[in-house]
């Protein structure tokens, strides 16, 4: 009996310990101090997910008008990668929710060349309805959640 309870107990911790640290869904927020925002650039973009990370149609969307953001607001010379996690991100859907806007929320991490983590903001966006078709979808949901990291990270580099 007690061989059966430890191994149970043990299931149990190995269980919750497994888990990816982006399916805890953190709330996390890890600001830049306001002299340092003003210094970075976004030299790179990378779109992840807990499902699927190699470039397909989504971040071909999502790049371009997430960038067309941040070129505007990071102007600084020391570059940075901006990891964007799309929380439950199903790369094929419509992106629209039960009420038919357009909605995404996930998280970005501002990344040095040495691969420290200097920020981290949760992001989310919806737009008023369901934004034209999927491609325009994902553009206009991209330029927001971009638009939002710009006012949020970049406020005094913008």
């Amino acid at each position: 009996m007690r061989r059966l309870l430890s191994c149970l107990m043990t299931a149990g911790l190995l269980t919750g310990c497994s888990a990816d640290f982006w399916d805890m869904d953190p709330e996390m927020r890890i600001a830049l101090p306001p002299g340092q925002a003003t210094a970075l650039r976004v030299d790179r973009i990378e779109v992840r997910s807990s499902y699927y990370d190699p470039p397909d149609a989504f971040s071909e969307a999502f790049i371009p008008a997430f960038r067309s953001q941040t070129d505007v607001c990071a102007r600084g010379p020391d570059a940075v990668r901006a990891v964007v996690f799309i929380h439950a991100l199903d790369r094929g859907s419509t992106l629209l929710d039960e009420r038919g806007q357009a909605r995404l929320s996930g998280s970005v991490d501002l990344v040095d060349r040495r691969g420290r983590v200097l920020g981290r903001y949760p992001l989310s966006a919806t737009l008023s309805g369901p934004g034209g078709d999927l491609g325009e979808r994902r553009a206009a949901l991209a330029e927001a959640l971009g638009a939002q990291l710009c006012r949020e990270a970049f406020a005094a580099g913008g």
